[in-house]
């Protein structure tokens, strides 16, 4: 267990507000008193309001560790994390200490302060960021989730909070913590089982009932929107943030959660201005606090079931949501990504998410310590799994399958890495031939890759390598097909824009060219993976998405 520095000793997470920042919040807030011992917030309250104390002191427990000290704010500090922005339940408690003299900021006054007050603003949102790491290494904290490590449903629970956002501890449900769990719980016959604030119990939830218990669903607004985006990948929360910031009312729509491809990556080093890289996941949050602190409205899980394009330039575009609702939108944004292909080899589909994994995230990761494991691709991001997967724990072989020559599709950097590491194998010119094992996965077989596609000789050579999981990077397909056939693709399924869009021949209008990122249905655009001709990186995918805002902008000034 770590213990939770005090709040002299760390200023990046627990700043003292000097008092001309104080002056300035006041016009903001409102004035509250607590007497000794008063609860000032509770684990579990939605829509927490910023504190930050005048006189007396806060402290603040965790509930999830039996009212563990975490922290004491005192005169010019401030309680709260992430959640302030996202407006999900708190996860800590405040308890005022002393006779306590407190400001408050309300909610829908924040995001004022934090467009106002760009000093404050920098203080507030770093030390959120940072407190919620402090916390997240802590150990034990939010919800408690057990079930199996190894099974599919308890993965994509562990997926969805951890791309959401939500702080969980997770029990194996073999383990004595698990199985105490379970019996204090009536031993539920399915799993998982996820304990949610004030003892409620899901059991084996969909997508929607587990956001609804874990205070990440919000309903999606019935109000016409400047702004559609399908998709939270970086394009998607560019676009967001660049729009809400220049006052475009925007709605985000994810089938899972912000993050996209690259929220299933452990480390990214060649996006600019992060020379030491980060992950996938700290992406996905700073994009996420960014558009929230301009606006933008975020809607997870929700996939879009169907669009009935405008029928007129001063028309909108109707998305109809799983939800039940219908967004109707001046223009929209597709920037669905990709879809990763899957592993072709027979009876495989079985071990998926018990053994055979399309991302590469601590969540995964942490199931095979000390185990072998195998990276299937040749690309970035199969290179930084192997990294990543040799990194944090240098006692196992990390075997990376290249059906070619490692090289080509990676870059340097990477290459160089995974050529000097000493706990990673590189098997060139091969492929998995069979999986094995019986409810999870034990191992594979090996077999040199034929491109010609012939079969293999009965007699010929096959290694067997023993292995706890293999992380699949073999390329991607576009995840399109919902979208109306009145979308031009190109022959592989990606959709045509701007120019590409106009020679396709179904631009349907006369009085003036697509947009660079225009489809051929006029005000639906496509930005990053899933669009014709882009580069498959994380830079390029912020640059459609910046480019995007600048066609809406067009697009909208066109129609008005």
């Amino acid at each position: 267990m770590v213990e939770a520095p005090p709040a002299s000793s760390n200023p990046i997470a627990f700043p003292q507000l000097d008092q001309a920042e104080l002056d300035s919040l006041r016009p903001l807030a409102s004035s509250c008193s607590f007497e000794d011992g008063q609860t000032v917030f509770r684990a579990g309250d939605a829509d927490l309001d910023l504190f930050v104390v005048e006189s007396g002191a806060i402290e603040i427990i965790n509930p999830s560790d039996d009212n563990r000290h975490v922290v004491t704010h005192g005169p010019g500090q401030f309680a709260g994390d992430i959640d302030l922005l996202t407006r999900r339940p708190v996860i800590v408690t405040g308890i005022a200490r002393g006779p306590t003299k407190l400001m408050r900021v309300a909610g829908p006054r924040l995001r004022e302060l934090l467009n106002k007050i760009p000093a404050l603003s920098g203080k507030v949102l770093i030390a959120a960021q940072e407190r919620r790491r402090l916390l997240t290494e802590a150990g034990v904290l939010g919800l408690k989730v057990v079930g199996p490590g190894k099974c599919r449903d308890t993965m994509l629970v562990r997926e969805f909070l951890f791309k959401n956002f939500v702080p969980f501890t997770w029990y194996d449900s073999a383990s004595p913590q698990g199985q105490a769990l379970m019996t204090s719980w009536g031993s539920p016959k399915k799993s998982p089982v996820i304990e949610c604030g004030g003892g409620k119990l899901l059991i084996n939830p969909g997508l929607r009932e587990l956001a609804q218990g874990a205070g990440v669903w919000r309903h999606c607004p019935g109000d016409t929107v400047d702004l559609a985006i399908v998709g939270a990948g970086p394009a998607g929360m560019t676009a967001a943030v660049y729009a809400a910031s220049e006052g475009l009312s925007t709605a985000v729509l994810d089938r899972l959660g912000p993050g996209g491809q690259a929220g299933g990556s452990s480390k990214i080093e060649n996006f600019i201005g992060f020379p030491n890289g980060l992950s996938g996941a700290e992406l996905a949050m700073r994009s996420v606090l960014q558009m929230l602190k301009f606006g933008a409205k975020m809607v997870a899980p929700v996939t879009v079931e169907h669009i009935q394009p405008a029928e007129t330039a001063a028309d909108t575009h109707a998305l109809t949501l799983d939800c039940g609702t219908i967004l109707r939108a001046r223009t929209i944004l597709v920037a669905a990504g990709v879809r990763w292909r899957k592993l072709e080899v027979p009876d495989c589909q079985r071990f998926e998410s018990a053994g055979i994994h399309y991302a590469c995230t601590s969540v995964e990761a942490m199931l095979y310590d000390k185990n072998d494991v195998a990276v299937v691709g040749a690309g970035n991001s199969a290179g930084q799994a192997a990294m990543f997967l040799a990194d944090c724990c240098r006692d196992r072989t990390v075997h990376l399958l290249v059906r070619r020559q490692l090289g080509p599709g990676m870059s340097e950097y990477l290459v160089g890495r995974i050529r000097a590491a000493h706990n990673i194998r590189v098997h060139e010119g091969t492929e998995i031939a069979s999986v094995l094992g019986q409810r999870r996965l034990e191992g594979v077989t090996l077999k040199s890759f034929d491109p010609d596609g012939d079969s293999q000789t009965q007699h010929e050579s096959r290694e067997a390598l023993p292995l706890a999981a293999v992380f699949v990077f073999i390329g991607a397909e576009p995840g399109c097909s919902w979208l109306p056939q009145t979308v031009a693709r190109d022959k592989l399924g990606y959709i045509l824009t701007g120019t590409d869009a106009l020679r396709s021949g179904q631009w349907p209008l006369t009085d003036r060219e697509p947009c660079p990122l225009e489809t051929t249905v006029p005000r639906i655009l496509a930005a990053g993976d899933i669009r014709s001709g882009s580069t498959k990186r994380v830079g390029f995918a912020v640059g459609d998405g910046s480019l995007a805002v600048t066609c809406v902008h067009k697009l909208i000034a066109i129609r008005t």
